[in-house]
């Protein structure tokens, strides 16, 4: 299964990890699992609800998500977001 990442998505992810390594190596691993195995229970994939209906969303760490939309190609992450911004 392939990943692809929006602009928005690297530069925000760039900016949260560029002075946390722990949240790097927790973005690396989380991001190896979902290539792995999508449906992993550590990754709490889930579709979400309302005008985001389209989008899935997987746990990074705290209450940070990565979302994402699933094409014929793969998974396209398009944005980090915390959980109350859902």
């Amino acid at each position: 299964m392939k990943l692809f990442f929006s602009k928005d998505f690297k530069k925000k992810a760039e900016k949260l990890t560029k002075k946390n390594t722990s949240l790097k190596k927790q973005f690396a691993k989380q991001f190896n699992l979902f290539q792995e195995n999508p449906n992993h229970p550590s990754l709490k994939l889930h579709q979400l609800k309302g005008k985001r209906s389209k989008q899935l969303a997987i746990w990074i760490k705290g209450n940070l998500r990565a979302l994402c939309i699933k094409s014929k190609q793969g998974y396209i992450f398009i944005n980090l977001i915390t959980h109350d911004q859902y």
